[in-house]
């Protein structure tokens, strides 16, 4: 199951639940308040490599993120 970000529309708490794919939250309660019926936010990821454009983890210096040239 992924991890979604549900937004209460009452009181503003953001939340973090592990939630089935395709559910929206319609059923979850704000812990916050107990408004039922929560948002699920659009929400960045994670994931391991390179971080951002000045290179990094295993890139060469002047890779600049685009690992082609150096990998």
């Amino acid at each position: 199951m992924p991890i979604y970000e549900f937004g209460c529309p009452s009181c503003g708490i953001l939340t973090t639940e592990l939630y089935k794919m395709g559910e929206n939250g319609e059923l979850l309660t704000c812990g916050n308040c107990g408004h039922a019926g929560l948002t699920r936010q659009i929400s960045g990821f994670a994931s391991l490599g390179v971080s951002g454009g000045a290179g990094g983890g295993n890139c060469s210096p002047g890779c600049h993120g685009n690992c082609t040239g150096c990998h």
